[in-house]
């Protein structure tokens, strides 16, 4: 068994290893998405408890700082400033950062407002800044141009692709990876046990976010294959990998992710028309929500209980997905009144439903206790203002600019944002589509790397050494 911690650090050589052998943007989707893969969620303290609710996952700062969240923003940040510095000449802030920005900072805010030591505070906001921040970051300096955004829909496929073989020997002896090579795992047997055989884990956070990990790879897949954009991953043929995803997406058996994926290839091949009104009804109908449930005018659980035909949907919804959708609305229902002693900014304590005997189970809710408002508006302005600005930027209907693999991105990002209004973990990798779908333009920065180009012979390469790097054997597009 290898201590968490231990795994945890080693992966900061590890990952240099790869920011000297292989390009850099290789590298950076190596780092972020290998490391998410196949690290440690933290050094948990074990507990004997069967559902430890108190344990949150690393989207948002709590009592363990080294997560693979903040390992991997560690090295890659580091991988940047060693073999790549100068990329930080071409970076220039523009309101489309503001989001990052403000989430990056709300923590010392909300910290020196409640009266937090600078220390605490800061040490919120540095572990943010690790696991939002430099990924994002990394999409804005590297992920911005068609090509570089085709290769990080690639990787995202492999990385699908790589959990193929965990999911299917889980889903037949149950969450074991984890537990055999890291131990504690605390949420691995909650709703494991499935209609056929179990709900597996690997080494992510949950059953949840595994569903989420797979039914995104699926659904890039899809999309290639349909849209004829690439043939062949890793010797592969890509329908056969389609297949592939889809299918063992559907035997992990975790209903959110299945409804999201349905639902979301429909928006993805809809009409350009159609896929803007349905992102307006989406964007509505979750400021509808958060507003609704932050102003407690309509109790979901009354509703059910009073309505006939809410409670027979809620049956059915309990006989597909176990219950869990009702159990979450009604968990953060419980908080709402909490979050509301300090909706400005928030308490600045990631445990401020401590006094319960449960806690909220959304990430928007989660963010609206520990910082208010603010934090709420950042958190969504990250999530969903790429997705608008992708259908609605006259640079979206470019068709020399990739509109296509764009938009198909963007429903990726769109997948994490709704499956948030449910669940607290986040798949953070995800940053990079959303750094590199917030730049001001592809074309702008084409034009700064053509530029940037000349004054460097080997911009992708190790600018500390002349020994040629090897290509990754999946690079080629």
């Amino acid at each position: 068994m290898i201590p968490p911690l231990f795994a945890l650090f080693a992966w900061i050589p590890v990952s240099l290893f790869f920011f000297w052998r292989y390009p850099l943007r290789v590298a950076i989707l190596i780092n972020f998405l290998g490391g998410w893969a196949l690290l440690p969620t933290a050094a948990f303290v074990a507990s004997v408890v069967p559902f430890p609710y108190w344990i949150l996952g690393t989207c948002l700062p709590s009592n363990y700082f080294f997560t693979k969240a903040t390992v991997t923003g560690m090295s890659g940040l580091l991988g940047i400033l060693l073999f790549d510095r100068r990329s930080f000449d071409r970076f220039q802030l523009s309101a489309w950062d503001l989001p990052m920005l403000a989430w990056c900072i709300v923590p010392i805010f909300s910290g020196v407002a409640n009266g937090q030591s600078i220390g605490v505070s800061l040490r919120c906001g540095l572990y943010q800044l690790l696991a939002w921040g430099v990924p994002y970051l990394g999409g804005r300096l590297y992920f911005s141009d068609t090509a570089s955004l085709q290769l990080a829909a690639k990787a995202l496929v492999i990385a699908g692709l790589a959990y193929v073989p965990i999911c299917l020997v889980e889903i037949f002896i149950g969450p074991q990876f984890y537990a055999h090579l890291y131990g504690y795992q605390p949420y691995r047997w909650i709703g494991a046990q499935r209609y056929f055989g179990f709900r597996p884990i690997g080494f992510l956070e949950d059953g949840n976010q595994l569903g989420i990990w797979m039914a995104t790879s699926a659904l890039i897949a899809i999309y290639l294959w349909k849209r004829d954009l690439i043939k062949v991953i890793i010797g592969i043929p890509i329908v056969w990998i389609s297949a592939i995803l889809l299918a063992v997406t559907i035997l992990c058996q975790s209903a959110g992710s299945i409804f999201l994926l349905i639902g979301l290839l429909l928006f993805l091949f809809s009409s350009r028309h159609l896929a803007k009104t349905l992102t307006a009804l989406v964007l509505l109908g979750v400021v509808t929500l958060i507003v609704l449930r932050l102003s407690n005018v309509i109790s979901l659980r009354a509703i059910v209980k009073q309505s006939t035909a809410a409670n027979t949907g809620a049956q059915v919804l309990k006989k597909l997905g176990r219950g869990s959708f009702g159990w979450r609305l009604s968990q953060d229902e419980k908080h709402v009144g909490d979050a509301l002693e300090a909706p400005i900014l928030g308490s600045g304590e990631w445990d401020w439903w401590k006094a319960s005997s449960s806690r909220p189970w959304s990430l928007w809710l989660l963010t609206f206790g520990m910082y208010g408002i603010v934090g709420l508006y950042a958190l969504e302005g990250l999530q969903f203002i790429p997705v608008a600005r992708i259908l609605w930027s006259p640079l979206a209907r470019s068709e020399t600019d990739g509109p296509d693999l764009r938009r198909a991105l963007a429903t990726v990002i769109l997948m994490s944002a709704l499956d948030n209004l449910l669940n607290g973990s986040m798949i953070l990798p995800v940053l990079l589509l959303i750094g590199g779908l917030s730049t001001t333009g592809s074309s702008i920065f084409d034009v700064r790397m053509k530029r940037h180009q000349r004054t460097r012979r080997l911009p992708e390469r190790h600018a500390l050494s002349n020994r040629p790097q090897k290509t990754a054997p999946w690079v080629a597009i």
